[in-house]
C-alpha cells in the first residue's frame, strides 16, 4: 500500500514540474574552443558552411553550343567573364584545431592542369619534367600567386589565411581526404561517397586549351567530377609516393577499367598534362583573427566572417565582409533521381545561397 502511495506522489511531483516549472534550456554545442564561432565536422550536425570570396559560378548564358566562343579559353578568363555570372563561394568547415580553421570548397570551382605546357606534341609525348612533390607544380604556383587573389580579392579575412606547406591555397592531400575527423571515409579505393563533388557550371564548361585538354568529364548518372589531390602516385604494395609524371586525383566519375563498380570518389592518379581536372580547394584561417558576424552555419544560412585585427584590444578593429549583389535563386533541395544513392554533399542546384537579410539593408 505504501509503495502505491509513494508512486502516486512521485507522479504528481513530475506532473507539477512539467506544467509549472520552466523547461531547461537545450544544451548548445560549443562552436569552437577558441571562440571564433566556427566548428569542425560533427557526426550528428554534419558540416558548418561559410560564404567567403567571389568567383564565376554560372555558365555565360549568351554563349550557345554552336558559338565559337565556347571553345575559346579567353572566353573564360576572369577579366572577360561578366560579373553577373559570378556568385559567393561556399565552403565547408572540416576542422577547428590548433588555432586554425580548415575550410574546403563544397564545389569544384575551376579547372587547371598541374604543368603548363602549351605544345600539344610535347604534352602527348609526356615531354615534361618529373616532379618529386606537388609543391613543384605550376598549379601550386598559380594557386598561390594568382587564384587566391582573384578568389578573395576584397575579403578582409584574406589577411587571416595562414601559410602552410603548399602555400595558402591548395588541394587537400590524399591522407587528408581519408581523415575521418574531417567527415571523410578512411578508404582509398572503390566507391567513397564522402568524397563525391560537383563542379559549378562555369568550371564544368570551361575550355582550358584550344588544341588539347578537354573540358571536365561529368558522370552522367551522378553528375560528379574529378578533382586534384596534392599528392603523387602511390606504390600499390608499399603505399609510398612515387616521384614521376603523375599527380593523384580524386576520381569523381566511374572508372572505365573497373567492371561492375562505379569507383566514384576513390583516390587514383592522372596524367599531368593530358587530363583536365577540377579544383576543389582548401585553406586555413587563423582563428584569433576571424569572427562569425552572421549566419547559423547551415547551407541555407552560411556563416560570414569578419577579420578582427586584435581581439584582446578594448575596442578591436572589425573588418566585415563586402556586401555583393547576388541575383541567384533561393536554393532548393535536389529532386530525387531513381536509383541514385543519398548524397553526402549538396548538388549544384542548391547554391549559391541567398543573401541574408542583414546584407540587403
Amino acid at each position: 500500500m505504501l509503495k502505491k502511495v509513494l508512486s502516486v506522489l512521485l507522479l504528481l511531483v513530475l506532473l507539477f514540474c512539467g506544467y509549472f516549472l520552466p523547461a531547461a534550456a537545450p544544451v548548445q554545442a560549443e562552436a569552437s574552443a577558441d571562440g571564433c564561432g566556427l566548428r569542425g565536422w560533427d557526426l550528428n550536425m554534419g558540416y558548418q558552411y561559410v560564404i567567403m570570396g567571389y568567383y564565376p559560378y554560372f555558365m555565360d548564358s549568351t554563349i550557345g553550343k554552336k558559338d565559337k566562343r565556347i571553345n575559346d579559353p579567353e572566353t573564360y578568363a576572369l577579366e572577360n567573364y561578366s560579373k553577373e555570372y559570378w556568385a559567393p563561394v561556399l565552403w565547408e568547415v572540416l576542422s577547428v584545431e590548433d588555432g586554425k580553421a580548415l575550410l574546403y570548397t563544397t564545389y569544384i570551382i575551376d579547372t587547371h592542369q598541374p604543368l603548363e605546357i602549351s605544345d600539344k606534341k610535347k604534352a602527348d609525348a609526356h615531354k615534361y619534367s618529373p616532379i618529386s612533390d606537388y609543391g613543384e607544380t605550376d598549379l601550386n604556383r598559380w594557386l598561390n600567386e594568382t587564384m587566391i587573389n582573384n578568389l578573395l580579392a576584397d575579403e578582409p579575412v584574406l589577411a587571416a589565411v595562414t601559410e602552410e606547406k603548399y602555400g595558402r591555397l591548395y588541394p587537400l592531400t590524399d591522407a587528408e581526404l581519408m581523415t575521418e575527423e574531417y567527415g571523410f571515409t578512411y578508404q582509398r579505393y572503390y566507391e567513397v561517397k564522402s568524397r563525391w563533388a560537383y563542379a559549378t557550371p562555369y568550371a564544368l564548361n570551361k575550355k582550358l586549351h584550344k588544341g588539347y585538354g578537354s573540358k571536365l568529364a561529368k558522370d552522367q548518372s551522378y553528375g560528379t567530377v574529378d578533382y586534384w589531390v596534392a599528392a603523387l602516385k602511390r606504390d600499390t604494395k608499399t603505399n609510398e609516393e612515387m616521384p614521376g609524371k603523375y599527380l593523384q586525383l580524386c576520381a569523381g566519375i566511374a572508372d572505365p577499367h573497373e567492371k561492375g563498380g562505379t569507383n566514384i570518389g576513390h583516390l587514383s592518379f592522372g596524367y599531368l598534362n593530358r587530363t583536365t581536372v577540377g579544383l576543389r580547394l582548401a585553406l586555413r584561417l587563423d582563428t584569433s583573427k576571424i569572427q562569425v558576424v552572421s549566419g547559423n552555419g547551415s547551407i541555407w544560412d552560411p556563416c560570414r566572417l569578419a577579420y578582427v585585427e586584435d581581439k584582446e584590444a578594448d575596442d578591436p578593429v572589425v573588418l566585415t565582409p563586402p556586401v555583393r549583389p547576388d541575383l541567384t535563386p533561393v536554393p532548393t533541395t535536389p529532386a530525387p533521381v531513381k536509383d541514385r544513392p543519398k548524397l553526402e554533399t549538396p548538388g549544384p542546384d542548391t547554391t549559391p545561397v541567398p543573401v541574408p537579410e542583414w546584407a540587403q539593408q
